[in-house]
């Protein structure tokens, strides 16, 4: 369980037009920071179980922060249609779009997934069994396998490549028209082929009903210019009162809902709405947007691939210190992990995220010149 979740354009690819001047669109950065937020408390919840000493601070709603990983998945929908709008029907620009996607999110994603592989090559005990059964190269590689790959979060990366892929063949073949078409029947099929049995990874993915996350996120990013600017408001409470419902409705289901299918109905498309009004507020000029905010928003890819490793260090240290065990402990904990998993982010993408990033953006500028040269 994303951008910039787990491959997402940056801010300044990010962008509509107002007044005829481009700029960042900073509301999405801001959702950005809060879908980064919700993932973090869902994974809270989980290390609470494990390490709070049979104590629970965190629960119920908290266990819908996994709905953070819905609302970037229609952010990435939303924003590939938004940066490729005009370049249908480029084969070259396909080639670049998918360079350009990999220098944002292959980098740091192996650097997260080799700093696992090493702990497990110098401590094989300090973590838990269900890693020594999968595959470094394909988690590397994104490609689906049994149980996720070894960083845990990766597994939405798989679901992004393939989202990414697809879109990479609407820009070197389609046209505005059949990309419509092609989004509407691919949204249309993906619930007759829940009838298909979930045999593997693979199959697994390419049925998901989490595909339509991204497509209804690429609709509303080709249409969001159309709504009228009385509807954005009304369009942002909608989205957050139908998420706000669907949770207590599935406050006391088992699981709390965390299916594909469920989610997707609960979460995914509510966050559309939630993702069109914030845009167009924002295109009127109407939306105001807290720096800090949006500091994290711009981090929250770091934050993604990092707090895993923050949380169970605290974690760790807090039982073994024995901390953890009556409410003050655990909470103090809690605060302990959550500053600290954004600080360490902050600094990832400061220091690491963005730096890789520039590296990986020179070597693909710099190979694109010699290839239009000679």
């Amino acid at each position: 369980m994303s951008h910039r979740h787990e491959g997402e354009p940056s801010p300044a690819e990010t962008s509509v037009t107002s007044a005829g001047l481009a700029r960042p669109l900073l509301g999405i950065q801001v959702l950005r920071a809060a879908a980064a937020l919700a993932v973090v408390i869902y994974h809270m919840v989980h290390a609470e179980d494990v390490h709070g000493g049979g104590v629970s601070v965190l629960g119920g709603p908290a266990h819908f922060g996994y709905a953070g990983v819905d609302v970037f998945f229609v952010i990435s929908g939303f924003i590939v249609a938004t940066i490729t709008a005009g370049k249908l029907g480029n084969a070259k620009y396909a080639v670049e779009f998918m360079c350009r996607r990999a220098v944002r999110i292959v980098p740091l994603y192996w650097l997260c997934t080799l700093a696992i592989a090493a702990v497990l090559t110098l401590h094989p005990n300090a973590l838990s069994s269900e890693f020594e059964n999968k595959s470094l190269l394909d988690s590397l590689l994104m490609i689906p396998q049994a149980g996720g790959p070894l960083l845990a979060v990766g597994w939405t990366l798989s679901y992004e490549i393939f989202f990414y892929a697809m879109a990479a063949l609407g820009l070197a073949f389609g046209s505005r028209a059949a990309i419509h078409k092609a989004l509407l029947g691919w949204a249309l099929v993906l619930p007759f082929l829940q009838a298909v049995p979930a045999t593997g990874p693979w199959i697994s993915l390419l049925t998901s009903p989490l595909s339509i996350e991204f497509i209804a996120g690429a609709l509303a990013g080709l249409h969001w210019r159309r709504l009228p600017s009385i509807l954005a408001l009304p369009a942002i409470a909608s989205g957050i009162a139908w998420m706000i419902a669907a949770g207590f409705l599935l406050l006391d289901v088992p699981g709390h809902g965390h299916s594909d299918g469920v989610r997707t109905l609960a979460f995914g498309l509510p966050a559309t709405l939630l993702i069109a009004g914030l845009a167009r507020l924002e295109a009127d000029g109407k939306a105001v947007a807290p720096k800090l905010l949006v500091q994290l928003g711009d981090a929250s890819y770091s934050l993604y691939l990092t707090h895993l490793f923050v949380l169970s260090l605290v974690a760790r240290l807090g039982s073994g210190l024995d901390v953890t065990g009556t409410v003050t402990g655990n909470t103090m904990l809690l605060i302990i992990t959550f500053i600290a998993s954004w600080i360490t982010a902050l600094t990832v993408h400061k220091y690491v995220e963005k730096p890789l990033m520039k590296i990986g953006n020179h070597v693909m500028q710099t190979r694109i010149r010699k290839r239009c040269t000679n």
